[in-house]
This record gives structure tokens, C-alpha cells and sequence, in this order.
């Protein structure tokens, strides 16, 4: 089955689906070794750890679909990936959709913000006009649909910090009547107040989009929320799972305890089994294939 396939199968499910975000090939296939039926490729986690970059709009849509190809290809589970903007205008984001369908990934999202795009994270971006972006996005869905029109196409809206809730829905409404499969509405615009008041915001938008019948993607919450308050506001994906700063903070305390006493720390302990570790990297599958097909000559 094709993993676009499998990943319309996902949805359909009951329940949150989950795809935690992995930023390379290994940490991929630690999402798919724990029992996980999606990954997230992180957009901020992929400048992190390949490319030394913050996530500000200086990498290219090559160096981005060639990440893609190789955790696409490591996985046996359907890989979501984060488009940014695609790469420039309605014409570019057709050929960047083109090229992550080829690359084996089964969905994408495509903000609307202004290029270069920026993580909210790092600051609030302005956003482009309404029918810039729709055109933009129905450029992606015609593009999808040549290739492959199982593939996920996710229009995140990030209106919402500059433009306000009406401006959100509005443009989610409209990305809907283009065909796109689910709505992120960026809600990290919302006044940080009590967790249950944002909870009830963060629900009434939810709503005015069309939550439950339109699937989606739940972002942008306090950090005390759990998946449960997701599903809870009506929110059908979930992509959290901030892998590249935990393993940075695991390496930090490894590399200081090193230096400041020249002995491999406890940290490691304990350690995955040289058995899980062989699953990981594949090597069970490299050393059947070479047991059956290399030729070795007796000496």
C-alpha cells in the first residue's frame, strides 16, 4: 500500500493521530520502532541538526526535498513534512509539491506567510494577502492531484497573530473549498492566559473551522497541554514531540562532563541493546541481503 494511502487510512481512524517530529533518518525510525503510525519531519529540527540554521528562510527547496527523500525512504511508515511556504510563489510551491511527492513523502503543509518565512517561535510574521495565498494553495492541489491524489495537503494558516480569528477562519474556509485535506491554525497569536481559557479559545476556533468534520491540526498551545486537551478542543493530528532539543540538552551534558574529565560519562548508561541498535540502522536487513546474494570466495 502506498503510504499516502496508508496515511488516509490514519486519518479515517478514531481518535488523535499521532506523528512525532523527527529531524533525520534515526530518529525517524525511533518514532516507527516505539510503536508511532505517522512522523512529522520538523522544519525547525532539520535546520538544527543538518544545516546549523535557524529557521528563518535560507534554505533552499532542494536542500529541504533531499532531507525528505532519505527520511521518506527510511521508514516504512507515512512521513508528513513542513513545506514552509514552498518556496516562493504559486509557481515554485507547484514544483516543491511536485518534488515531495516524488520524494516519497505522504503530506505536506503550506503556510501562509510572507517570504522568508519564520518559525512563530522565533517571532510572529507578517502574512501574505488572502487570494495571494489561495492562489498558491490551489496551484499545490492542482499539482497534487497530477501526481498523486491520495498525498495530504495542509493548509496552515498563521493570519491569526496579525489579522486576527475572523481573517483564520476565513482563509481556512476558503483553502477548504480548494480541496485541502486539514487546517493548522497557528495559535501561539493568543493571549497566553489561563490554560483552560485558552483551551476554550483555541476550541471555538477550532469550531468556527469546521472541527470535528474538518480534520485538524492541533498546534500553538500552552506547553501544559497534553494530547487529551487536544482532542478534547476537537484537533484530529498532532505533530509535538520537540526531539532536536532534548537530544542537544543529552549531548551538552555528555560533551561537558567529557571535557571537564576526560572519561565517557555514565549518560549513556543504559544504553539502547546492541540489538535494538541493529534494528535501527537496518543492519539485520544489510546482513540477510549480503548473506543471500554476495559472492565470497573460500580461501
Amino acid at each position: 500500500m502506498k503510504k499516502t494511502t496508508m496515511l488516509r487510512k490514519l486519518l479515517k481512524e478514531p481518535g488523535l493521530v499521532f506523528a512525532p517530529c523527527a529531524y533525520d533518518c534515526l530518529t525517524a525510525r525511533c518514532v516507527e520502532a516505539v510503536g508511532f503510525k505517522a512522523v512529522f519531519m520538523t522544519g525547525v529540527g532539520i535546520r538544527d541538526a543538518q544545516f546549523g540554521m535557524p529557521d528563518i528562510g535560507i534554505l533552499t527547496a532542494t536542500e529541504v526535498i533531499n532531507c525528505i527523500k532519505y527520511m521518506a525512504n527510511s521508514v516504512n511508515i507515512p512521513l508528513i513534512v513542513d513545506a514552509d511556504d514552498g518556496y516562493g510563489g504559486a509557481l515554485a510551491a507547484y514544483r516543491t509539491t511536485q518534488e515531495i511527492i516524488r520524494a516519497g513523502a505522504a503530506g505536506m503543509f503550506i503556510d501562509d506567510q510572507k517570504h522568508p518565512t519564520k518559525s512563530p517561535s522565533i517571532s510572529f510574521q507578517e502574512v501574505l494577502p488572502r487570494d495571494e495565498y489561495l492562489g498558491k494553495v490551489g496551484a499545490v492541489m492542482e499539482a497534487r492531484d497530477k501526481e498523486d491524489k491520495d498525498f495530504l495537503i495542509v493548509a496552515r494558516i498563521d493570519a491569526l497573530a496579525t489579522m486576527g480569528s475572523e481573517e483564520t477562519v476565513a482563509r481556512a474556509k476558503a483553502c477548504l473549498k480548494l480541496g485541502a485535506d486539514m487546517i493548522l491554525p497557528q495559535c501561539l497569536g493568543f493571549p497566553r492566559a489561563s490554560v483552560e481559557s485558552l483551551k476554550k479559545t483555541m476550541q471555538q476556533l477550532y469550531k468556527a473551522i469546521g472541527a470535528p468534520e474538518v480534520p485538524i491540526w492541533g498546534t500553538g498551545g500552552p506547553t501544559e497541554f497534553t494530547a487529551k486537551d487536544y482532542e478534547d478542543i476537537g484537533a484530529k493530528f498532532l505533530a509535538e514531540g520537540v526531539v532536536a532539543d532534548a537530544t542537544l540538552k543529552a549531548a551538552l551534558d555528555f560533551y561537558q562532563v567529557y571535557h571537564d574529565t576526560g572519561t565517557v560519562p555514565n549518560i549513556l548508561i543504559p544504553q539502547p541493546s546492541v540489538a535494538r541498535l541493529r534494528k535501527l540502522r537496518g543492519l539485520n536487513f544489510w546482513n540477510e541481503l549480503e548473506r543471500r546474494y554476495v559472492v565470497t570466495k573460500n580461501i
